[in-house]
Formats: structure tokens, C-alpha cells, sequence
């Protein structure tokens, strides 16, 4: 296996937070196999981009990072010339070697890209917003006997392909306070798959940013940090997703909240509303295990040693492209009695501790990043673009993650009985959809998240297969929420 591409001079920035480095882009195509991960290369992409063509970009390689010190660095993307239609982030998290070590406590991770406007400040210096495309909480001690040592995340940043071209900043950051020589070795390596899909992602706009929105103090309402918007929708987009980045944090308050306590979250723009449970049901069946801790128990939107992904909503059908919507975000109504914010607040009566002692009562709240994300439709879709002379493929679903159904596409290059089976993170058969006699070409399937008998299957992790003539030609991942 080789790597196309050319590593450019590394620099060092002005303080340790801010190290730029640049590396060059690195080509090759893989064909997936199931559960096997075996991988064969072929040249690198043709002028004509053909689903399965995968360009790479490395990025941070074991990149130690603590003492939550964001690290930065600015990395070499595809330019844009060529059209993707999947953008995969491969996040590894690791250990330094004895006698450094991880840090032993699950903390709360962010990858964004820090996007130049193209403005500058009253300094001169650029000015870059940031947008949020990754999240993430660290495992509990991972290193000893039986435990994995390392964890992956395979990440959905197909959305945010329009601003992953060019010379693109990052910015990682772990909430860790541990400092020395414990930490955490990063690698993260971002991989586009060429060509053109139903929708293309064109536009990326925050919405509202808050790693520490308190919930359930009457003094400070969690409204105060969720002020209904105004957004001039433009007229040109054909779809347009609602993505909400939303973790709950906090223990020891009345309900256990917000770490470990279910709340309905809702989005509402103009005059529609979706609503859901921002629970984890799953942390038990969590790959990156065992671990030490409490990693099985559920949480509010996350997992220890698991990448927490965005909720996704279609909003398109309450949007009018051309006008102005308004967007608000909306969590359960809770009052927090457990807290020095009430008056009325006994310790040993009301609860074990009316103060946040940083040591089993911590001040509830939730770390939330809002987004709206716009596309235009294709016209040279999957269906006229798709290279199926070689081999079956399983192309990618969408949306992913999705709620509460997804389309999974493949295509043929001969007639064939086509089956499509999902299974859960434990490998157990969740769905078999299709079992159908296809001509040769583009077909896809519709899942809604129910198992075979119809019932709805909790949030988590699954895999998808593409089965032809009984025998299995690739398989994929995709991220079920509730």
C-alpha cells in the first residue's frame, strides 16, 4: 500500500496551541470488504469521477494532546475540481507508551475548522469562524490486560465537504486537566470517495454555539442560550438539514441531569417542529471496550470512547428558498432543586449537597453546536454517473447519521438476486431488505430502523451488506438516532 502525495515543510506557530503543519494529499481507491477490512488498490482518479475512487488527506499523525490545549494546524485538501459525494473522517485515539499513559477519565472532544471569511480584524489578522464537524468523549482507561489500547471512530463529514477544499485549519481540543505525560495520541485521516450524488452540499451556517448552556437555573434559562434566529434562506438550494452537535454534562442534580437523564430536544423553524430523545441506549455494546469506569451506562447524546454525532433532521418541507425563516431550539422544561442557585435548597434534606463540589455535583448543562446545512440537487445523479462494469457496489447511505429512516443505494453491473442485510454493533441480523432479482444499474432501499418484525431498534451503531447471488460484495456503517 503506497501513498500518493508530498509532505510540505512543517512550521511551528507562535505558542504550542497553535502548530501549523501541512501535508501534502495522499491517492488510493479501496475496495471494501465485509467485516474482513481487506483492501486492494487501483490506480488513483481518472478525470471522470467514478463512485469508489477515494482520494485521502492525512492529517494530525499520534498528536499528543492534554491539558486542554486546542491544537491547530493547517492541512492540504483536494481543490475542488473533482466531485465527492462521501467524506469519511477515520479518528484514531490512542495511548502514549509506558511509563506516560492516557488520561484514566472520559472528557469531551471537538474537532472544527477554523474557516477564513476572507475579513480581517482591526489587527489585521484574518478572521475565522469555526464550525464544528466532529465531537467526541474519550474512553476511560483503555490500557492493561483485555483492554484495546487504541479506539476508531469512522466519522460522516459529508456535509461539510464544501469547506474541506484548499488549505483548510483545524482545530482539535480534548477537555482534559490531567497535564505531565498522560494524554492522548491522535490520528485523524479524512477520506473522499468521488462522485456525484443526488444532493450536493453547498453552504455551512451556525446557528448557535454553547459548550456550557446551564439547564434548569431559573436565574439563568437555558432560553437565554438558545435565542430563536432569523436566516435569509437563499433562493438557489433545493435541501436544506438541521444538525445539532448536543452532549448533556453535569450529576449529582434533581433527576441526575444533564448527564444522565433523557430530555426532548426540538427544533422548530417557521411553523414545524421534530423532536427527540437526546439519550445514548448503547453505551454497553460500545466497540472501544471494555474500559474502566462506569463506560456502560447511558448518557444524554454520548458515550465514553465513542465519536457523538450530530442529530440530523430534513427541515426542507417548512422552508421557502428566497425567504426568511425563523429557527428556534427548544429542551424539555426542568428545574434543578439540587443547586446553590435555590434558596430553598437543604443539604442532607434536599439532596446530599446543595454545592457543586466539582466531585459528584457538577452544575448541570449541555455543550451544544447548531447548524443548517445547504444543497442543490443534481442533475448527473448516482443513476447516469455511476461506473458499475466492474463489480457490485454498496454505495453510500443517506442521510448518515439519520433519523428515522435512510436510503441505502447499490448498483450492479450485471442481473442478479440482490440482498441488503443490516446488523447491529453486536453482529447480530437487525433487517433483511430487498431479496429482489435487479437488472444490472443503480438500485436503492429504504430502512426506517425497524427490525424484522417491525419494531424500532434503538440508537446505535449498524452495519449495512450487499449480498449478490448469496455471496457478500461489500459492506458499510452507518449511524441509527433517536
Amino acid at each position: 500500500m503506497s501513498w500518493i502525495g508530498r509532505r510540505r515543510t512543517e512550521s511551528t506557530g507562535q505558542t504550542g496551541a497553535e502548530r501549523t503543519r501541512r501535508h501534502g494529499i495522499r491517492d488510493r481507491a479501496l475496495l471494501l470488504g465485509v467485516c474482513a477490512g481487506l483492501c486492494a488498490l487501483v490506480p488513483a482518479s481518472s478525470a471522470r469521477a467514478d463512485f469508489g475512487d477515494v482520494t485521502w488527506v492525512q492529517t494530525w499523525q499520534q498528536d499528543f494532546i492534554n491539558w486542554a490545549d486546542p491544537h491547530v494546524a493547517t492541512f492540504t485538501f483536494p481543490d475542488g475540481s473533482v466531485p465527492f459525494h462521501k467524506a469519511t473522517l477515520h479518528f484514531t485515539i490512542g495511548c502514549p507508551d509506558a511509563p506516560a499513559d492516557c488520561d484514566p477519565w472520559d472528557r469531551l472532544g471537538v474537532l472544527k475548522i477554523l474557516h477564513d471569511t476572507g475579513e480581517v480584524d482591526e489587527f489585521g489578522d484574518p478572521i475565522l469562524e469555526p464550525f464544528e464537524i466532529a465531537r467526541y468523549v474519550t474512553p476511560y482507561d483503555i490500557t492493561g490486560t483485555g483492554r484495546p489500547g487504541t479506539c476508531t471512530w469512522e466519522i460522516d463529514v459529508t456535509d461539510y465537504i464544501p469547506l474541506l477544499q484548499g488549505e483548510v485549519t483545524l482545530s482539535n481540543y480534548i477537555e482534559s486537566w490531567i497535564g505531565g505525560n498522560r494524554g492522548w495520541l491522535c490520528t485523524l485521516d479524512f477520506e473522499f470517495e468521488e462522485g456525484v450524488g443526488d444532493y450536493s452540499a453547498v453552504e455551512v451556517v451556525n446557528l448557535w454555539t454553547s459548550y456550557h448552556a446551564v439547564y434548569g437555573d431559573p436565574d439563568r434559562p437555558i432560553e437565554d442560550f438558545l435565542a430563536p434566529m432569523a436566516i435569509d434562506v437563499p433562493a438557489d438550494i433545493d435541501r436544506v438539514m438541521f444538525r445539532m452537535f448536543a452532549t448533556g454534562h453535569g450529576q449529582g442534580n434533581t433527576a441526575n441531569c444533564a448527564e444522565f437523564c433523557p430530555r426532548q430536544h426540538s427544533v422548530l423553524v417557521n411553523s414545524d417542529s421534530w423532536s427527540h430523545s437526546l439519550w445514548r441506549s448503547d453505551c454497553a455494546s460500545n466497540p472501544c471496550s471494555p474500559q474502566g469506569g462506569t463506560w456502560p451506562g447511558n448518557r444524554a447524546g454520548w458515550c465514553p470512547g465513542a465519536d457523538a454525532p450530530a442529530w440530523a433532521v430534513d427541515v426542507t418541507s417548512a422552508l421557502v428558498p428566497g425567504t426568511t425563516a425563523t429557527v428556534d431550539y427548544d429542551v424539555q422544561a426542568y428545574t434543578n432543586f439540587c443547586c446553590p442557585c435555590n434558596p430553598n435548597c437543604i443539604s442532607g434534606t434536599t439532596c446530599a449537597d446543595c454545592n457543586y463540589n466539582n466531585n459528584g455535583h457538577t452544575e448541570p448543562n449541555y455543550a451544544l453546536s447548531g447548524q443548517l446545512v445547504y444543497y442543490v440537487a443534481n442533475a448527473n445523479s448516482a443513476v447516469e454517473g455511476v461506473d458499475v462494469a466492474e463489480r457490485p457496489r454498496l454505495l453510500s447511505n443517506e442521510p448518515n447519521p439519520f433519523t428515522p429512516s435512510t436510503t441505502i443505494r447499490y448498483a450492479l453491473p450485471a442481473p442478479g438476486v440482490a440482498k441488503v442485510v443490516i446488523y447491529d454493533s453486536a453482529g447480530r441480523v437487525a433487517r433483511t431488505l430487498d431479496r429482489t432479482h435487479r437488472d444490472a444499474g443503480v438500485h436503492q432501499v429504504a430502512w426506517d430502523g425497524r427490525d424484522d418484525r417491525g419494531e424500532p431498534l434503538p440508537a446505535g451503531a449498524y452495519f449495512y451488506e450487499l449480498q449478490i447471488e448469496g455471496k457478500v460484495a461489500e459492506s458499510r456503517k452507518m449511524m441509527l438516532v433517536r
